[in-house]
């Protein structure tokens, strides 16, 4: 059976949608017409005074912020009578589609894994192992490829050592039939050191060729694509984890705990003094403070 509910296709949130937003505030503020004029009335009135002078206009300024405190109240009172409805209708709606979303991949951290969540770990799991391996062998291939190297350009040096010799004893030959000896002796001797140069040449291209291999990052050793065309690769994940609160070290963090964190520890603080204790950088104490009942 197909679903043809129009809310349930996708992209129909758009400007041409229904403005359910607007469309709730006209009718509140036709219904409510009434207690907006109260609270205009109220403002109005509040703000035509400016300055208490005399016990008259103190009595008048608490009877009026009683006035406002009452229409307050049933603002309150009415908010939550109109909103209730709207708000188990929303949480019905995050129960539903949060659930279902958290079955396929958790939302908060906190929150149990969901299917792509178990995948991924299992994922990971046999990456880092697999990524492990493939460096292992990098190594390994880069350490051979070296030690390699380091044997041709031994081989290299010892061969031109031998040609340069068997050159020098070319030049030192003084009969004709010695000279022809030592002088093929030294072209021989040049040409196997010319052969140890080629050899030491390409080893030194395979160990940098190896070692190039080794300093690769996870991304560019595990990318991989399905048969279906799915990319795999792995990444660099950042993270910051808790582990022992005690032991952090507040005068690094303490510049980026936001102003609003800040202050409720401040007033936890203070609480848990009485209010009695000083703090610098802060003001801690009792102050008058009027009230109207």
């Amino acid at each position: 059976m197909s679903d043809t509910n129009p809310r349930a296709v996708i992209g129909s949130n758009t400007p041409d949608a229904v403005d359910y937003a607007k469309q709730e505030s006209e009718r509140l503020r036709s219904e409510y017409a009434a207690l907006e004029t109260t609270v205009t009335g109220l403002v109005d009135e509040a703000d035509s005074i400016e300055e208490i002078t005399d016990d008259p206009k103190k009595a008048y300024v608490v009877d009026l912020i009683k006035n406002i405190r009452d229409a307050k109240t049933r603002i309150e009172g009415l908010h939550g009578l109109e909103k209730q409805p709207h708000l188990r209708r929303g949480q019905g709606v995050d129960q539903f589609f949060f659930g279902l979303w958290d079955r396929l991949a958790k939302r908060d951290k906190k929150n149990r894994d969901g299917a792509a969540d178990r995948l991924g770990k299992m994922l990971t799991e046999y990456d880092v192992r697999k990524l492990a391996e493939e460096n292992e062998r990098r190594r390994k291939e880069a350490e051979e490829a070296a030690r390699i190297e380091a044997a041709r350009l031994a081989e290299q040096r010892r061969l031109e050592a031998i040609a340069e010799e068997a050159r020098l004893k070319a030049e030192r030959a003084r009969t004709e039939a010695t000279t022809k000896a030592k002088a093929e002796e030294a072209r021989k001797a040049e040409e196997a050191a010319s052969a140890a140069r080629v050899a030491a040449t390409v080893a030194t291209a395979k160990a940098e060729e190896t070692h190039v291999a080794t300093l690769s990052g996870p991304a560019d050793i595990m990318r991989a694509r399905t048969d279906t065309g799915t990319l795999s690769t792995m990444a660099q994940e950042t993270y910051a984890e808790i582990e022992n609160p005690g032991l952090l070290d507040m005068t690094k963090l303490w510049g980026f705990v936001p102003f609003e964190a800040k202050q409720k520890a401040l007033n936890a603080w203070a609480r848990s003094t009485d209010w009695r204790e000083p703090m610098p950088g802060a003001k801690v104490g009792r102050r008058p403070k009027s009230t109207v009942r």
